[in-house]
């Protein structure tokens, strides 16, 4: 199976034509490690083999954050780190 690289990939010959790769080796790189992110990278686990990137090493629930200053020992219930869930449960990178 062959696909077209681009609009004009046709036009530029046949040294411009991708190869489709198998399902199980396809690939797909998610941005964010918060909600959505998270959400995108379970939904689509099985269909690809997922990479998951974000600026920090934790995940923190934002909007809870307001209550670990009148209750510090909260701050721990709002705030896990991204590693072991992504790559233990969810199986992704």
């Amino acid at each position: 199976q062959v696909f077209e690289a681009g609009r004009h990939a046709a036009a530029l010959g046949p040294r411009f034509r991708l190869r489709a790769m198998p399902p199980s080796q396809r690939r797909v790189l998610v941005i964010g490690g918060s909600f959505a992110g998270l959400c995108v990278a379970r939904d689509l686990k099985d269909h690809y083999l997922v990479t998951i990137v974000d600026a920090k090493e934790f995940f923190e629930y934002t909007p809870g954050v307001l209550r670990a200053y009148v209750k510090p020992k909260h701050l721990d219930a709002l705030t896990f780190t991204l590693y072991p869930v992504i790559e233990g449960r969810m199986g992704c990178k």
